[in-house]
């Protein structure tokens, strides 16, 4: 008989598909979780707001458009070229994968984007979400002229984010 009742022929399993499995599925996470540290600035600290949300569901086709006040420390991180370009600017807006932008910069790069997107998308109608992240020491007004010149390039979809606040205390 061929399947003897032998306990010594054991027949152990193949486990190389459930590693490549394993080893798929932690690629990945790893590709996301970079993606999304790619979104958020560590140079920007959030103002706080006891009425901020999380946000509900991660979207691939958002802009996160994180806004700071202009300071030595920061500057100093620069290259040369980007710190002369950028020495009379008022606030600096980062953009995940662009070079630091002043506002008007940023202005002609949104414009150029919506116009990309319009493109892109098959009705010809831009549905992307604009998610701005300001500095908490950053004047109302930098924030309101980049939310201007958002809507300006015809984005309608805008969002301004925050730390969120505990009532408790």
């Amino acid at each position: 008989m061929s399947h003897g009742a032998g306990g010594d022929d054991l027949v152990d399993p193949d486990l190389t598909p459930l590693l490549d499995l394993v080893m798929q599925l932690l690629m990945f996470f790893i590709v996301n979780v970079n993606f999304v540290a790619e979104q958020v600035s560590a140079d920007i600290s959030l103002p706080t707001s006891s009425s901020a949300r999380p946000i509900e569901k991660a979207d691939s086709t958002a802009i996160f458009l994180n806004q700071k006040v202009k300071s030595r420390e920061f500057m100093n991180k620069l290259t040369p070229q980007d710190r002369q370009r950028l020495q009379n600017a008022e606030s600096l807006v980062l953009i995940p994968g662009q070079p630091p932008m002043s506002l008007p910069e940023a202005r002609s790069w949104l414009k150029d984007k919506y116009e990309s997107l319009k493109q892109l998308s098959p009705d010809g109608e831009v549905r992307t979400v604009i998610h701005f992240r300001p500095d908490e020491n950053l004047e109302l007004g930098q924030m309101f002229t980049l939310m201007n010149h958002c809507k300006v390039a015809g984005f309608r979809n805008l969002k301004v984010r925050a730390r969120i606040v505990s009532e408790r205390n």
